[in-house]
């Protein structure tokens, strides 16, 4: 049998493809070397009776456009948030619990500091801000450089598109005012201790915190000294839709 596309691997993003090659009429098949698919994506029982998710940390990165479009909660997905979200002990007994509710996380906080706790409302504020500014960007394709000579009708469509495509960059840009924008270049580029020491003051907390910077630092080719770095644009990417 002849397919139209190819698919090696079953992981999430292979399964992704695979759907919405298969909705757009093309056939469609899978190889994956496992005993299951999901890749990152699945809950095994690594030790009898105790069950783990393999790498997956959190759902945010998956669009809700995709969920849509694929109407997965027909197919039985259910999406189940972190309540709460983190727990970090300290040697001397002491801990730190954060969750949805703001009103325990700032008297969690306000245990190690009163600044932070009120730093924290803020922060988080900022983030959802920088959050629904990338929201439609994430969304949007971006626009493509033709390959092939075009002709004037074509070149005119090809530049008017990426026209719109970048005015309504230029016009989220703007909607942010320029501070929030400093701070959100600051937050690509800087070291995640940079942003976390301009925001707290608790070590506890910003350790809380940095956890979501460090994903992907440990990559190979990255060095000891880039991961730094780069790891802080992590910090914001996975607070998307969180």
């Amino acid at each position: 049998m002849k397919w139209d596309a190819l698919i090696i691997g079953g992981g999430h993003n292979g399964l992704t493809a695979a759907a919405y090659l298969a909705r757009s009429g093309l056939s469609v098949a899978v190889l994956e070397r496992r005993h299951l698919i999901g890749g990152a994506a699945v809950t095994e029982e690594i030790i009898p009776g105790f069950k783990f998710s393999r790498c997956s940390y959190l759902q945010s990165l998956l669009r809700p456009t995709i969920i849509s479009e694929l109407d997965l909660g027909r197919h039985g997905l259910k999406l189940l948030k972190r309540n709460p979200s983190s727990f970090t002990p300290l040697l001397d007994g002491r801990y730190l619990l954060l969750g949805p509710d703001s009103a325990l996380n700032h008297s969690q906080i306000s245990k190690f500091s009163t600044r932070d706790a009120d730093a924290y409302q803020r922060y988080e504020t900022q983030l959802l801000k920088f959050c629904e500014f990338m929201d439609s960007l994430l969304d949007s394709p971006p626009p493509e450089t033709l390959r092939e000579i075009p002709s004037l009708t074509d070149s005119m469509k090809d530049k008017l598109k990426k026209s719109v495509f970048w005015a309504r960059c230029l016009r989220q840009a703007l909607s942010l005012g320029q501070r929030d924008m400093v701070d959100f270049m600051d937050l690509l580029v800087s070291p995640a201790s940079k942003v976390l020491n301009n925001w707290f003051e608790t070590d506890v907390l910003k350790a809380t915190l940095a956890t979501d910077a460090v994903i992907g630092t440990t990559v190979h080719f990255q060095t000891s000294c880039q991961s730094e770095y780069i790891s802080v644009s992590s910090l914001f990417f996975c607070s998307i839709l969180s």
